[in-house]
């Protein structure tokens, strides 16, 4: 995979298996603090519980982490070269330095846990719809950000929203880039409340979900 510049000259990449993009092509890291950090206001909470779905490069995870002192982020991902791109690149996020000490311990050490300043990470690796039912804690706030329903629509089924909601404290919220009518669809039917997200990089705006 070769890097590739947004418009906003953060840095993605693209998956030839799944052929889509990480990010949106307007930018990346715009992305990440508009539509995941910002948009479920993490700073609310002074030690929130987070899920980030499909980790990849870490910036959802590190735009949260720009905006609190302390959290707990289980960071979801199956994709090993992904996480091995964290340590090649650079990305204008305070927090970025964390995500790459985070992630250099887990792929030359298998250490899947950091630990320090009040700023807990926890890697889990493997397919996140059976990984999640073994997960103790709830989830305050959700960053759930697959590839595109079109590419990969078996992360956005009803069933997966539904292991997700169990997983969340009340008035818990999800938020997520698509607002595809069966993706809200799925959500409803899982349980959730739905309301927009920002319009953020595209002409649709994201999608919001909350546990009620």
């Amino acid at each position: 995979m070769e890097p590739i510049k947004t418009r906003e000259n953060s840095i993605t990449f693209y998956n030839e298996e799944a052929g889509d993009y990480y990010h949106s092509q307007s930018g990346a890291k715009e992305e990440a603090v508009e539509k995941y950090a910002k948009a479920l206001d993490v700073s609310s909470l002074k030690r929130p519980v987070i899920f980030d779905i499909c980790f990849g490069l870490g910036y959802n995870t590190a735009a949260a982490l720009d905006l609190v002192k302390e959290a707990v982020i289980y960071c979801f991902e199956n994709d090993r070269e992904i996480l091995k791109k964290i340590l090649d690149i650079n990305v204008d996020f305070k927090s970025y330095n964390i995500i790459k000490e985070f992630v250099k311990r887990f792929i030359e050490n298998r250490i899947n846990e950091y630990n320090k300043n009040n700023i807990k990470l926890i890697m889990i690796f493997d397919d996140a719809r059976e990984k999640i039912k073994d997960i103790n804690d709830k989830a305050d706030f959700v960053f759930f950000d697959p590839f595109s329903p079109a590419k990969v629509p078996e992360m956005w089924t009803k069933e997966f929203f539904m292991s997700i909601r169990n997983k969340m404290k009340e008035n818990g919220k999800l938020s997520t880039y698509s607002c595809a009518r069966f993706v809200r669809d799925n959500l409803k039917q899982a349980g959730f409340i739905i309301k927009d997200g920002p319009i953020i990089g595209r002409k649709s705006p994201g999608t919001i979900a909350i546990k009620i």
